[in-house]
């Protein structure tokens, strides 16, 4: 089943737009999600939690109840982070001895984790209804590196 579209963009259709005025005011009142992260998330998915809740709350149709989703979405962000510093580090790719004591080209590890991770990313960001302007809201509220190049890994707690 296709996900339903959350969206407030008047560009959008009228039903998708009143479907999502119609949780938004469902939710009113409903516990927000909390700003700070919970203390087991650490390093970078601890930083990117206390970047998208506050956009998440405001849009009005994320709630505590969505806690778990976004605690999923940050933990395989992390996942994705360091399993690309492994590839970048190692490459996708390590030699290693056949059983015929020939050397065998294999898949580092790191590549599948990082395909599972991002794909669960795409997924929770579309369950979480993150639409393209919300992504958009957070490249803009990212720091530029020398070259006026937006930094998204400096933003999202990388190095």
């Amino acid at each position: 089943m296709k996900p339903i579209k959350l969206t407030t963009d008047e560009t959008d259709r009228k039903d998708q737009r009143d479907r999502t005025e119609a949780l938004i005011k469902a939710n009113e009142g409903m516990e927000k999600l909390p700003e700070r992260a919970p203390r087991y998330i650490e390093g970078q998915a601890r930083y990117l939690w206390s970047a998208l809740v506050p956009i998440l709350n405001e849009t009005g149709y994320v709630t505590i109840q969505d806690k778990s989703i976004v605690e999923a979405l940050v933990m395989n962000y992390q996942v994705a982070r360091e399993s690309y510093e492994l590839i970048k580090k190692h490459g996708s790719t390590y030699e290693t001895m056949g059983t015929s004591g020939s050397v065998v080209l294999k898949k580092n590890p790191a590549v599948d984790n990082l395909n599972n991770a991002t794909a669960k990313i795409k997924s929770l960001s579309a369950d979480l209804g993150l639409s393209p302007a919300s992504r958009a809201q957070l490249i803009a509220l990212s720091p530029e590196d020398d070259n006026g190049e937006l930094d998204l890994a400096d933003y999202f707690g990388g190095n």
